[in-house]
């Protein structure tokens, strides 16, 4: 019985030296995935010891021990050395997955203005996904109209690869005659990006309008286009394609199909210093070639300002234009301009 207690403590004894043993070689583990090594040299001739966590839209994004993550300017530095991995997305369009060496060993000719975008590869997941979620009312005592809109942009992208998914919506209640009309897209769409900033994409999607007699239009569509700007605060693209949709008017049940031409072009315009700044804008124009003579249009304007970290106010224009709008519509045209206010992560 005593020889039996022996060999069973014996074997809880090594059971526990390899609890330990499994403790102490996950904590030195995740102590060596934690050590900041990575150097950050500035303009101003200072060095800074931390983490690259990711750059994007001009600012580098920078966790140090003491300061906790800060935001430097891309233009402030003039030097970055560390041993991990990155994507890295050039101004040409190009993306490299390779360490900081390895980089500048293979192109020669690259500087640090050449680089647009870096994001660790044990990060990727998170630090690619971008967005923003932004909420506004307004109301008018006089004509008892009260509207409330609502906007989510959603963007992952990985290398020359890019999905986007875009909400939004408006409602409009006309109180003193108990109209109401609804202004509402969905948006999902995947680019994928070639060699000398082209690129090609496809977009499927659902939109609703009742000021232009749109009770329902499914869309499919796809595009080839052009990239002839892009760098740390600039975004310029322009493309084109066809898009067919399924359309039902505020009138009938039945869908009715039409195919059109697609030319868009996009401009983001960035500068996230202080205080933090974006414009994008967009216009897409829809030529009929099933329904010859018909002309849709679509511009809008988005405009917005931080006012404290990671949360921003702006203004949303938006204006819509079908010459031969579905059945029971009212206008040939429709917009409106917005007061928002919202919350945004990655950027």
């Amino acid at each position: 019985m005593r020889s039996y207690n022996h060999r069973n403590s014996n074997r809880w004894f090594f059971l526990y030296l390899k609890f330990i043993f499994l403790i102490f070689l996950t904590g030195s583990i995740l102590s060596t995935k934690g050590q900041k090594t990575d150097k950050v040299v500035l303009l101003n001739g200072d060095t800074l010891t931390g983490e690259i966590m990711s750059m994007k839209l001009g600012i580098l994004t920078y966790k140090m021990d003491g300061p906790g993550t800060i935001s430097i300017k891309w233009e402030y530095v003039t030097g970055i050395k560390s041993n991990k991995v990155f994507d890295f997305t050039l101004r040409n369009g190009e993306i490299i997955v390779a360490g900081l060496d390895s980089l500048f060993q293979s192109h020669h000719h690259t500087g640090l203005n050449d680089i647009i975008e870096i994001i660790p590869i044990k990060d990727r997941f998170l630090n690619r996904l971008i967005g923003d979620v932004n909420l506004g009312f307004n109301y008018t005592k006089s004509n008892s109209i009260l509207q409330s809109n609502f906007s989510s942009n959603i963007a992952y992208v990985i290398p020359k690869r890019e999905f986007n998914l875009k909400l939004s919506s408006v409602l409009t209640n006309y109180g003193r005659d108990t109209s109401f009309t609804k202004k509402q897209d969905v948006l999902g769409s995947y680019m994928r990006n070639l060699n000398k900033n082209y690129f090609w994409e496809v977009a499927l999607g659902w939109q609703q309008n009742t000021e232009l007699g749109l009770s329902n239009r499914y869309l499919f569509s796809g595009a080839f286009g052009w990239q002839p700007l892009t760098d740390n605060h600039n975004r310029l693209l322009a493309a084109a394609g066809l898009s067919y949709n399924q359309e039902q008017s505020l009138e009938t049940s039945q869908f009715s199909g039409n195919l059109d031409a697609l030319f868009m072009i996009n401009y983001k315009r960035f500068y996230y210093s202080t205080p933090k700044l974006s414009i994008n804008a967009a216009y897409t124009i829809y030529p009929g070639l099933s329904d010859w003579g018909r002309i849709r249009m679509q511009a809008d304007l988005n405009v917005s300002v931080e006012i404290f970290k990671d949360f921003q106010t702006g203004l949303v224009f938006y204006y819509s234009f079908d010459n031969k709008p579905p059945e029971g519509s009212l206008s040939t045209n429709d917009y409106g301009i917005m007061f928002t206010l919202g919350y945004v992560f990655g950027k």
